[in-house]
């Protein structure tokens, strides 16, 4: 009868603790205020009251791949794929439990890569991309660092990868190239032929003008030459 008394009591206590494991911070939670404290928990073990939670997050550096659709600066369609490497800042993790919580990759860092991705990729040719990778993902590691800093988010690189994709898009991205240059020529010749009718008229409308001062000029000097 004590023996299964005290195992109860260990159940319930047991209830009543949570582990942080390496490589993990916990934050506790009032339930029933709803209020945290800024504490961050390290590795251990820790009792808490029934109303009390603690909530585990893994702060060791995780990476996650993405593919982004982007627009070279000629227009034309790549797919690149993204990897990054992540985790959040241990000393500011209450505050990021607070204002984002557990899924702050989803919510905050994806669709922030997505857009650094897809501004750096616009300031190149699309045939030079690749040879560019490098440079495109110091500045969207550049991007990343600064923005996720002040989201209690710390990125330590960003890579970019030569994926098949970039290579299956070549084919569709000359086609529709083309296509761009097609819709190009006729606004072009509409450009020239409006610049050379209005290079006319502004030559009609300055001789028109240099005339009139011209004739009103004669009058004059006519008109002191008379007195």
């Amino acid at each position: 009868m004590k023996a299964m008394l005290l195992v109860a009591v260990l159940l319930v206590l047991q209830a009543c603790g949570t582990t942080v494991h390496q490589g993990q911070r916990g934050v506790r939670s009032n339930l029933l205020t709803g209020g945290q404290t800024n504490e961050t928990l390290k590795s251990g073990f820790y009792w808490r009251a029934p109303w009390n939670q603690i909530d585990v997050y893994n702060v060791k550096w995780r990476s996650y791949v993405e593919t982004a659709e982007a627009l070279s600066s000629d227009g034309l369609p790549v797919i690149i794929k993204t990897i990054i490497l992540i985790r959040p800042t241990p000393d500011e993790l209450p505050i990021l439990a607070k204002n984002i919580g557990p899924d702050f990759y989803p919510r905050v860092a994806k669709p922030e890569l997505l857009a650094a991705v897809r501004s750096a990729v616009s300031k190149y040719p699309m045939v030079t991309v690749l040879e560019h990778s490098s440079e495109i993902a110091n500045m969207v590691e550049a991007v990343m660092v600064n923005k996720l800093k002040a989201r209690h988010l710390q990125v330590a690189s960003v890579a970019m990868l030569a994926d098949i994709e970039l290579v299956k898009v070549g084919p569709v991205a000359v086609e529709y190239r083309q296509a761009k240059e097609q819709e190009r020529e006729p606004k072009e010749f509409e450009l020239i032929t409006a610049e050379a009718e209005n290079a006319r008229r502004r030559a009609i409308g300055e001789n028109h003008s240099l005339r009139i001062r011209s004739d009103e000029w004669s009058r004059k000097t006519g008109h002191l030459l008379n007195r």
